[in-house]
């Protein structure tokens, strides 16, 4: 066993771990083999331990054993000892060597990102180990990275996330505050940049001119960070698409904080995109390319953008566009019972054919949902640029509060399997 131990820990030493390279993909197969060779050895050790474990139970409890073999059994102690130290060196560096792995996936898939942002992803290693670790615990192959960048993401946006930027920046600026002179030095060259400043009306511009670039530029920085994770998101297989707002968008804020606890989606087999118990998705997603099922309207041009939430808002209730990567939700418990009494009257089928699918939106993502008047609103003006029917939609939606039902949007794939209910029209009561 000793001899396989040893092995594998040459295997997790001689690791290189790159995306799908040949070598790499050699060397993964032959620690999976390894790892079930060792596996099978324990087995056998495990039930040879058990019979030891009862012989050790019977002289416990018989006579005393003679002194020769009481100092023969405690060789034979250390080296069982020496064994399971370096067993459980093999866990740790086979551990580490998975951890390390997703840590690689994760920097591939977010590889267009500033280096600023790899920066900050290495200053933090250990605090994203630790949501790998716990992610590996409880998740099935296919959905490792996008839970880990999840949760990632979702540890960055919360200013009291183990993720939050001000934790990597806040030392680097407080190093600032003594740029271009330490005041507490009081050197010449301190005074006179003071006496400077208020002096030379010319100087004092060009030094608050580069005050403003290099708080333009931290900021910019800032903003690499949970950018990096959306691009990760948006890169992970079934990952979901997020509405993310670019710097400089017309509408500052996306409204999640405000956004219901609870959000509804009637659906059946006749419904546009894929509506089951796990998964809500798109017509886009599942029809059209990657890229398009996987890129923020917010990240279109304007007119595309206010283009596809016309054609959503007003398709057909059976029927959908295969380009349509939007969702529809409400906030309205009432409005999706009645939304769903009517399909199944529409369609006259068995109130067991309509689903209603609740969530919490507690556990997804910020950006994970946007309020249909929070895009109206943000693509309003170019509505209006682009003339009817668009402008007169538009305005009709935003001018007439009487039909509001709470609406709420989702792009791409939302995978909702354990953090949803979903009951049919029949169970509903």
């Amino acid at each position: 066993m000793q001899a396989g131990i040893d092995d594998i820990a040459s295997l997790v030493r001689n690791l290189g771990i790159a995306d799908d390279a040949p070598q790499d993909q050699d060397q993964g197969q032959n620690l999976r083999n390894a790892v079930h060779v060792l596996i099978r050895s324990a087995n056998t050790v495990t039930s040879q331990a058990q019979s030891v474990k009862s012989l050790a139970g019977d002289a416990n409890s018989s006579r005393k054993l003679p002194i020769t073999d009481v100092c023969s059994l405690r060789e034979g102690i250390k080296k069982l000892a020496n064994i399971t130290i370096d067993l459980q060196g093999t866990i740790d560096a086979l551990n580490e060597a998975a951890e390390h792995s997703v840590v690689l996936h994760l920097r591939s898939l977010g590889s267009q990102s500033p280096l600023i942002a790899f920066r900050i992803l290495s200053h933090f290693d250990k605090q994203v180990k630790d949501i790998i670790r716990e992610v590996l615990e409880n998740t099935s192959d296919q959905d490792v990275l996008w839970k880990v960048a999840e949760e990632c993401f979702n540890q960055t946006v919360n200013p009291c996330g183990t993720l939050d930027a001000e934790d990597y920046f806040a030392p680097l600026e407080e190093a600032c505050l003594e740029w271009p002179y330490d005041p507490d030095f009081e050197s010449e060259e301190y005074y006179e940049h003071e006496n400077r400043l208020d002096v030379d009306e010319d100087y004092a511009a060009a030094f608050q001119q580069r005050e403003l670039q290099r708080s333009e530029a931290r900021c910019k920085d800032r903003q690499s960070w949970p950018a990096f994770w959306i691009q990760v998101l948006n890169n992970a297989p079934s990952g979901p698409t997020l509405f993310h707002p670019p710097a400089g968008f017309s509408t500052l804020t996306l409204g999640s904080d405000v956004t219901p606890r609870y959000l509804f989606r009637t659906f059946d087999e006749a419904s546009s995109g894929r509506n089951d118990e796990s998964v809500i998705a798109s017509s886009a997603s599942i029809f059209g390319s990657h890229e398009s099922s996987r890129t923020d309207i917010l990240k279109l041009e304007t007119q595309e953008a206010t283009k596809l939430l016309y054609k959503h808002f007003n398709k057909q209730c059976f029927d959908g566009e295969e380009t349509d990567n939007l969702m529809s939700w409400t906030s309205s418990l009432l409005f999706v019972i009645q939304y769903a009494v009517w399909r199944r009257r529409r369609r006259r089928c068995h109130p067991s054919q309509i689903k209603v699918c609740a969530v919490d939106t507690r556990n997804f993502p910020h950006g994970q949902f946007a309020q249909d008047i929070w895009l109206l609103k943000a693509y309003h003006a170019t509505a209006k640029r682009m003339g009817d029917p668009e402008r007169k939609f538009f305005d009709f939606r935003i001018g007439n509060e009487d039909f509001y039902n709470g609406e709420y949007l989702s792009q791409g794939k939302v995978s909702h399997a354990g953090r949803s209910c979903v009951v049919s029209l029949e169970n509903l009561k």
